[in-house]
């Protein structure tokens, strides 16, 4: 075959040019490889400590100039911050708030356009970095930018470069470490196999003052899978399925996350004095997330956080061991105060979130739980940002539930974000329901079981700050009746029968309003929170208050039952102790009369045995 192909002479003069031409070119190649190489590690050298005014320099083992591949390769990178320029800055208010510590193995910069290069435009098709390993130092040097001497990135390439433009930019297996130097004690996180891409890298005199750009590409991604960790001081265990965030829409996305203790709550109890929580949710998806406020100056500011299908879980501390701390400090409005970073959700929305609350009784010895399921709804206005708490400082709520599951309850609420007494608002209403449902929570919290009852509706209006709740609080019912209990043995409650009669017959009003024409009774609040109480006990103790008052279970009366249930067990005791002693008067009586048998049967065989003359 290639003997018949070289029959020709014009064949054999364009063979052998075409492969002097492809050996020229390979040894031009290969020596401007050679040549360009060191040149190109010096650049690049060069440019890092000129763009960062030598805040950072670059190291690395091997740079490679592939020319006829349009690929340049960068193997083993470290980029190390200059401690020295850092504290310098640092004292002149100067210093950035985030310290880069970068190590990548290798770096291919491909598809490298060299006819754009020579009308000075740097054009590439991808950039791939591989295992890359990222440490982040955070401390608050400054909570704005700094607009004297900035130096754009365009301002050092425009000299030997119109653009620079990447189509694609891929970070895989990426190792992050993350320590936060601005609270106290240092917090920080280590996160693997996580993944970056950035798309339409530009560069150039329009794109430096691109507003929607962010590193001058025009999306970057993030996505994480399957991270777990535990909190710095191991109470909880936390867990993300997926996370997910794109710079171009702006939007956080997580899925599968889990919030919830390493310890059962009594085991939490006994270390801390804090509420013990759980959290699950299938889903959260933040819009409008301002990535550069949080990587910048940790700030967390969004549109919309959406928070769908999962359920959050309070314990109630206890707290034995501690009368004098005032857990006012754990009210939702000071939390959000004293949080260390700075937060603006213009609104929240509940999709199907159960609620549930759990509290210790030391008089039944037992835990009840309410709960509140199926919570949807949404809260406006949830910021600590001293700017938009200017302009508004009420944070409100309007939320649909289902207490205990059964009825249907309506809640709006409003808390005032800047007052240094907590104040805040709540009110409702609540659809029919069999009041039987609320025993899971009245007997081991209120020791009293409902018997039967049905409500017909419940309204409350409340107003409230860290120390007094005041309100009218009315709920209509019919065909109630209780059960007043009492603790029994094996952490059992019993039914007090006599009691349960006499609540019964003499103090609980059976209905509301009543078949008399009267008009329906309702009560006002005037409840003190005890400084133990959190705002979920203060809230449901509050509202309790006036639910028992309107059936007729007020202050007076209860003191009056209580004083009845105390002469009661005090009379019991009186007539057990009589009991006892008539029981042990006549045991001495059988115990005498037993004697006198014995004596006159010992007489009489003493008799029988005497000799008769």
């Amino acid at each position: 075959m290639a003997s018949n192909f070289f029959k020709k002479r014009w064949q054999k003069i364009t063979f052998y040019v075409t492969l002097s031409a492809i050996v020229i070119i390979s040894i031009l190649g290969c020596l401007l490889n050679f040549y360009w190489s060191p040149i190109l590690a010096d650049k690049i050298r060069a440019t890092v400590l000129s763009s960062t005014d030598s805040l950072y320099s670059v190291n690395f083992s091997n740079a490679e100039l592939r020319v006829l591949r349009g690929r340049i390769v960068i193997e083993n990178i470290e980029l190390k911050p200059n401690m020295a320029v850092y504290n310098r800055r640092k004292k002149h208010n100067l210093a950035p708030n985030s310290l880069y510590d970068l190590q990548i193995k290798r770096l291919v910069i491909d598809h490298v356009h060299p006819l754009q290069l020579y009308y000075k435009n740097l054009d590439i098709n991808q950039i791939i970095i591989s295992s890359p390993t990222l440490r982040v130092d955070y401390e608050q040097n400054r909570d704005q930018d700094t607009v004297i001497n900035i130096k754009f990135p365009y301002q050092v390439i425009s000299k030997v470069l119109k653009s620079a433009h990447v189509k694609s930019i891929v970070l895989s297996d990426v190792k992050f470490k993350y320590v936060d130097h601005s609270i106290n004690k240092p917090y920080s996180f280590a996160i693997d196999d996580l993944n970056f891409n950035a798309t339409e890298f530009l560069l150039d005199s329009v794109s430096q003052y691109d507003k929607s750009r962010f590193l001058f590409s025009k999306d970057v991604g993030v996505q994480l899978n399957n991270y777990e960790a535990t909190t710095d001081d191991n109470n909880y265990h936390y867990k993300i399925n997926s996370l997910s965030f794109s710079t171009q829409s702006s939007q956080l996305n997580v899925t599968g996350m889990s919030f919830a203790s390493v310890k059962t709550p009594e085991e939490f109890f006994k270390t801390s004095k804090a509420d013990c929580f759980s959290a699950k949710l299938d889903s959260l998806q933040l819009n409008n997330f301002d990535f550069k406020s949080y990587s910048k100056y940790h700030k967390i500011h969004g549109s919309k956080l959406t928070l769908s299908h999962g359920g959050f879980h309070v314990f109630d501390n206890p707290a034995p061991n501690d009368t004098l701390s005032d857990r006012a400090s754990h009210f939702p409005q000071f939390l959000l105060a004293n949080f260390k970073t700075d937060v603006k959700i213009d609104t929240i929305h509940t999709n199907k979130i159960n609620i549930a609350y759990t509290e210790y009784s030391k008089l039944s010895e037992q835990s009840g739980t309410v709960s509140f399921t199926s919570t949807s709804g949404y809260i406006f206005n949830v910021t600590n940002n001293k700017a938009a708490l200017s302009k508004n400082h009420m944070a409100t709520a309007q939320l649909e539930s289902f207490l205990m599951n059964y009825g249907k309850l309506n809640v709006q609420l409003a808390l005032n974000l800047t007052d240094a007494n907590a104040s805040f608002t709540y009110k409702g209403h609540m659809n029919p329901m069999d009041l039987r449902k609320v025993n899971p929570v009245a007997a081991p919290l209120g020791m009293v079981k409902i018997a039967s009852g049905k409500l017909n509706s419940l309204d409350f209006d409340m107003r409230a700050d860290k120390t007094q709740a005041r309100g009218n609080v009315r709920i209509l019912y019919n065909d109630l009746k209780i059960s007043v209990l009492k603790r029994g043995d094996e952490n059992t409650l019993k039914k007090m029968g006599i009691l349960s009669l006499l609540a019964n017959a003499l103090v609980i009003k059976r209905n509301n309003p009543t078949y008399d024409g009267a008009p329906p009774r309702s009560f006002r609040v005037n409840y003190a929170r005890k400084k133990t109480q959190s705002i979920f006990t203060y809230m449901w103790k509050s509202l309790f208050s006036g639910i028992k008052s309107s059936a007729g279970y007020d202050a007076s009366t209860e003191q009056t039952v209580k004083q009845k249930m105390n002469d009661f067990q005090q009379g019991k005791a009186e007539r057990a102790a009589k009991k006892a002693l008539r029981k042990q008067h006549r045991a001495e009586r059988r115990q005498r009369r037993e004697l006198n048998r014995q004596e006159k049967e010992l007489k009489k065989q003493q008799q029988q045995q005497i000799p008769v003359n």
